[in-house]
């Protein structure tokens, strides 16, 4: 015997569900033999139905709350990941820039000194050497 029988509430054809749910039970007092009439029993089931959407949204509005949670405790995980990654990107630039500025000096030295001995009479290999060694040096400069 089924428990209850759910409507998804868009038009479709209510399926037979085996779950346990949370059930308004509507008992209607049989005093004095008074006798409800149709118009009345009418107004009692769309009275449920009512009762029954509205259970149904605040499911929907308890879900979206928590996932309205979930999703800002992500944005601040991504929010403190990115200022980690901003951290972590200033010092390399810091690091880059004094390791420039403290390579220049001993870079034009070597330029400097390459320079003198492509001047000197060297043999081919040695100049092969000196050049790439050079170009080397301008291409890091």
């Amino acid at each position: 015997m089924p428990m209850l029988w759910v409507s998804n509430f868009k038009g479709g054809t209510p399926e037979l569900v085996d779950t346990c749910y949370a059930i308004l039970v509507l008992v209607l007092p049989f005093v004095n033999s008074r006798t409800w009439s149709y118009q009345e029993l009418e107004i009692v089931e769309v009275v449920a139905d009512q009762v029954a959407v509205a259970l149904s949204h605040a499911a929907v509005l308890e879900e979206s709350q928590l996932t309205r949670e979930k999703l800002a405790e992500q944005n601040r995980a991504l929010q403190q990941a990115k200022e980690n990654a901003m951290m972590a990107s200033q010092a390399r630039n810091s690091f880059q820039k004094v390791m420039s500025h403290g390579l220049r000096r001993p870079m034009h030295s070597i330029l400097g000194l390459i320079s003198m001995i492509q001047d000197e009479t060297i043999s081919s290999e040695q100049k092969i050497v000196i050049d790439t060694i050079m170009k080397t040096s301008k291409a890091m400069y």
